[in-house]
């Protein structure tokens, strides 16, 4: 991100690299914020300009990651999903927030990023239906719907099932952990990966 500060980031293209690392600057100090009592779990996050951005992120950083191995993760503190209000969860966030956006970051430079590790993809998955998806239908602002993902994950033989919120007719996709994880925040088109069953559910899929 700060050796690429004007390119456009292809996986986000209203982004450049420095946009990117505002971004990731603020995501730190929100949570620095939220530790420390101070914010709200559903007020905007902080913003950080991009050229503040490119001379504080690794302080930002350090920070955040000095915060976070240094609090008990049962510890109180409150987040915006319908998971409990623990520092874990700010962990996980933290890890997949980082693991999306590096992969942003090295569209800058590489038309084929190296891919997210398959295990933190695998949990990946696993956060986005938890938190992200459930929040959304417990909050309202996804529709409902009697239907069912099935993941068919190539590279472990694993299968995952995801109720949107009730179960449905199936739709199957197969592909890595890595594809899929990426799949799932749209850097890759969900359909691309349909083997079977109505599309529809990957057409509409619940924007976050």
């Amino acid at each position: 991100m700060r050796t690429s500060p004007t390119t456009t980031v292809r996986s986000c293209p209203d982004w450049t690299g420095a946009d990117l690392l505002a971004h990731a600057a603020g995501f730190c100090r929100t949570l620095d914020g939220l530790f420390a009592g101070q914010r709200d779990a559903t007020a905007p996050a902080v913003v950080v300009t991009p050229d503040e951005a490119l001379t504080t992120f690794d302080d930002d950083l350090d920070r955040l990651l000095a915060l976070l191995a240094s609090t008990d993760p049962r510890r109180p503190v409150p987040n915006w999903s319908a998971l409990p209000d623990e520092a874990v969860y700010w962990v996980r966030r933290a890890a997949h927030e980082f693991a999306i956006h590096r992969w942003d970051a090295a569209t800058t430079q590489d038309d084929d990023p190296v891919p997210v590790p398959a295990d933190l993809a695998r949990d990946g998955i696993a956060e986005f239906f938890e938190a992200f998806v459930a929040t959304a239908f417990a909050a309202g602002y996804a529709e409902p719907a009697e239907a069912t993902l099935i993941f068919e994950i190539t590279d472990t033989g694993e299968v995952s099932r995801h109720d949107l919120p009730h179960p449905g007719p199936e739709t199957h996709v197969s592909g890595t952990t890595p594809e899929l994880f990426l799949a799932v925040w749209r850097r890759r088109d969900p359909t691309s990966f349909h083997t079977s069953g109505d599309r529809t559910p990957l057409e509409t899929w619940p924007q976050i």
